[in-house]
């Protein structure tokens, strides 16, 4: 299914997608981008054993959709954002899940206020400037009490010798986990938790971060 998805996008929305990290032929390169899956679907398990089944879930950025089927699993209903949607439409319709897939002027403009309960930003926020105004949306978007999970790249030097590894070329992320996390915490969000991969400290290559909105 990956390699169809890469067969029909450009270079650069393959890199994006992150669809050579999961079909990598290094394996400790194929298990750090599931690693970083492994754990975000973690997350959403355990919201979901704390009450009831989210009634919304928005999946931003959600890429090829590697996620869809565990947040349909927590979710009554998962809504996927890109700029990019034949990847994750084409792995829906294979998996028969049912997403609502949009792109990011629909969703600013169809998604009511305070009707969310579940905003996903994996591997995307890196890349939007300025960041503020999708993280007052995120705000926006969420009820209170609502949770939004996040995954974000350290931009150390052990990721950027990953990347050369990796053969992915330039630099092209705004921001790196720690501005990241700060401009979260500065929009009122309360961190929750975080998560390093592989290992904390100087061998963190991304972290995975969970915030609440405050009611």
């Amino acid at each position: 299914m990956l390699a169809e998805m890469a067969a029909s996008l450009s270079a650069h929305d393959r890199d994006e997608m992150a669809i050579p990290s999961y079909r990598h032929p290094n394996p400790a390169m194929r298990w750090m981008a599931w690693r970083r899956v492994e754990v975000i679907a973690g997350y959403l398990d355990d919201l979901a054993a704390k009450g009831e089944k989210a009634r919304v879930l928005l999946d931003f950025g959600c890429g090829t959709g590697v996620l869809f089927e565990r947040e349909a699993a927590v979710a009554e209903r998962v809504v996927g954002v890109d700029l990019v949607l034949g990847p994750a439409r084409q792995l829906a319709d294979a998996w028969g899940i049912d997403v609502e897939l949009m792109g990011p002027d629909e969703a600013a403009e169809t998604i009511a206020p305070g009707s969310v309960d579940i905003i996903l930003a994996a591997e995307v926020l890196e890349h939007v400037e300025p960041l503020e105004p999708t993280l007052d949306m995120f705000a926006r978007w969420l009820k209170a009490d609502g949770h939004l999970l996040v995954s974000v790249p350290t931009e150390n030097r052990l990721y950027r010798l990953g990347r050369r590894l990796a053969g992915f070329e330039g630099h092209y992320h705004h921001d790196n986990a720690e501005s990241i996390d700060r401009a979260i915490r500065n929009a009122g969000f309360v961190r929750q938790r975080r998560r390093s991969i592989p290992l904390p400290g100087p061998l963190a290559i991304y972290w995975v971060l969970d915030y609440t909105r405050p009611g």
